[in-house]
């Protein structure tokens, strides 16, 4: 079994590869095991030069091309995207922006979220960020190109959160299925909070672990954005628009 999971960021990609992993017994490959491209020659090369062994999975982040999730099912594998929120998966990714280090920082400041580092969640860079096509816009479409592929599990961030037991039972329904009992150990292991109190990034990498926080945060300056520029994405994507 080979599991990739392609997604947006901010998407609690990292949780459900902890999930199925400890399900289904699998590798999590990280950092330099990953391919170092996500072009379907490059990944086609890197998995039949054993870069992706039988038995493990990973996550990445790349905009859906048909030829790249024919390289991915011809390994073969199964492809499983994360679907979130689109007003809470950008405050996520304003939070989760202020608190990352990258360890080239010159290769940093030429993508656009950088320009949120260390402003105000309403400052006028922010904002842009938001509406940029190339910065927030491109997470949306990205998201929604995965969902509407049909190439692609669909596993939702709020349904994971709201019920693990249900929507881990669906998911593995469609994978593998699987005793009730290893879900549950599973859940057990690596609750939302557990992961947020571990050490290292992967604390970072989760915040506040609910859902809904940017009811409280958003402003209707980021809510005309959403409104005005990326309604027909968010319905799309399953979502009310606010």
């Amino acid at each position: 079994m080979r599991i990739v999971v392609v997604s947006s960021p901010r998407s609690e990609n990292h949780w459900i590869e902890c999930l199925l992993s400890t399900i289904y017994g699998l590798t999590r490959l990280g950092g330099e095991e990953k391919p170092d491209a996500t072009t379907p020659g490059v990944f086609r090369d890197w998995a039949r030069g054993g870069g992706f062994p039988d038995n493990s999975l990973f996550h990445l982040h790349c905009r859906y091309r048909p030829k790249i999730a024919d390289a991915i099912e011809a390994t073969p594998a199964l492809i499983l995207t994360m679907v979130r929120n689109p007003y809470d998966a950008f405050v996520s990714r304003y939070f989760w922006t202020q608190q990352r280090m990258p360890p080239d920082r010159e290769k940093a400041e030429a993508r656009p979220r950088q320009r949120m580092v260390g402003k105000p969640l309403d400052d006028p860079d922010v904002l842009a960020f938001l509406a940029d096509p190339h910065g927030f816009g491109s997470h949306l479409n990205t998201a929604d190109a995965w969902l509407q592929s049909g190439r692609a599990l669909v596993v939702r961030y709020e349904d994971l959160h709201r019920d693990p037991v249900a929507a881990l039972t669906r998911a593995t329904g469609a994978i593998e299925p699987v005793h009730r009992d290893r879900t549950d150990a599973a859940i057990e292991a690596f609750t939302a909070e557990n992961l947020r109190q571990q050490t290292g990034w992967k604390a970072r990498s989760i915040r506040v672990a609910k859902v809904g926080d940017s009811t409280q945060r958003l402003a209707e300056a980021h809510l005309a954005i959403f409104r005005d520029q990326y309604a027909d994405l968010i319905r799309s994507l399953g979502y009310e628009v606010r």
